[in-house]
């Protein structure tokens, strides 16, 4: 893992857990859907993957989720 997640991302990696799409997490952070995008680019980037099963994974794996 490069670096360690905000509170945020793990706010979004919860929510994703909780099988939201992108848009329903934006409606729910009260953000754009460009935003969720950024933070997902942010989360896959710090964690070292390539996909939401994949951040899922490692996030349970560290103790994230």
């Amino acid at each position: 893992m490069r670096e360690t997640l905000s509170t945020r991302e793990i706010e979004v990696l919860q929510l994703v857990a909780d099988g939201l799409s992108n848009r329903d997490i934006a409606n729910k952070l009260v953000v754009t859907q460009g935003t969720v995008k950024k933070h997902l680019e942010h989360i896959y980037n710090k964690l070292d993957v390539r996909s939401r099963t994949a951040a899922l994974a490692k996030a349970k794996t560290h103790g994230y989720l």
